[in-house]
């Protein structure tokens, strides 16, 4: 029985080409703590597969590497985040980066059919729209038939309340993080490496967490309600998720 049990784990921790790190559960230990090596070890080893991956679901080259560095940075930090040992990395990272490039061919044809649909005529007018010298709110407000909302007002007050307990640097981030800015990129504008930036990035997320939830405190039910469905919509949890802990049988117990 021990024997089978044994094999049983052996088979579920993936091996891999790297002589430091020989398997998946390794790699994943030493990218929990933070090892830059591990890190490192990881884009090496898995960066071509998703480049390969990513050509067969259309992604051209020139957004190729970019997208592929996106995903793992985006992978890292969830891994660390949330303490996460998947049982397949490889199949882990490719649904990641299937999911990732499913969104963004989403996105790009909703760009497209919204600058279609821009150079279209105004039925109470014969003049003709045009997208490239009109804004989004530009053409929203051209069309009577449209009503402009505000920002909910629990929402806005949050946005203050971030601005005034974040840095500067936290808050340009922020900022940058909100325009899909890549995380190199942004540790170019900050002026910091690429590692120390992903350390803050880590950082800033847990702290805007614990910012969000002192503020929810004290907001009324509806307020309240009003910012949940709001991050619900974002796909962003505000609550801390533990670790899964793994239960392994002793040996000599059947």
């Amino acid at each position: 029985m021990d024997e089978s049990d044994n094999t049983a784990r052996r088979e579920d921790d993936e091996a891999l080409a790297s002589t430091r790190y020989p398997t998946s559960a390794r790699l994943l230990a030493a990218i929990h703590r933070g090892d830059k090596a591990a890190i490192r070890e990881l884009f090496l080893l898995y960066a071509p597969l998703l480049r390969d991956q990513a050509r067969r679901m259309s992604i051209g080259p020139g957004e190729r590497d970019e997208f592929v560095t996106t995903v793992l940075d985006d992978v890292v930090l969830h891994l660390m985040e949330h303490q996460i040992a998947p049982r397949h990395l490889t199949r882990y990272l490719v649904a990641s980066l299937r999911n990732r490039t499913r969104n963004w061919h989403r996105d790009l044809h909703r760009y497209e059919g919204t600058r279609e649909h821009a150079y279209s005529d105004n039925g109470a007018s014969p003049e003709r729209i045009v997208a490239e010298s009109h804004s989004e709110y530009g053409l929203r407000a051209s069309s009577p038939s449209e009503v402009s909302y505000p920002v909910r007002a629990s929402i806005a007050r949050l946005a203050e309340r971030a601005v005034r307990e974040l840095t500067q640097g936290e808050t340009v981030m922020m900022i940058c993080l909100g325009r899909h800015m890549p995380l190199r990129d942004i540790a170019d504008q900050l002026g910091i490496s690429y590692g120390t930036a992903r350390v803050r990035l880590h950082r800033l997320r847990e702290r805007f967490r614990k910012l969000t939830l002192e503020h929810m405190r004290n907001l009324k039910t509806d307020e309240r309600a009003e910012l949940e469905r709001f991050f619900r919509r974002a796909d962003v949890s505000l609550t801390q998720k533990s670790a899964p802990k793994r239960q392994e049988k002793t040996n000599g117990q059947a």
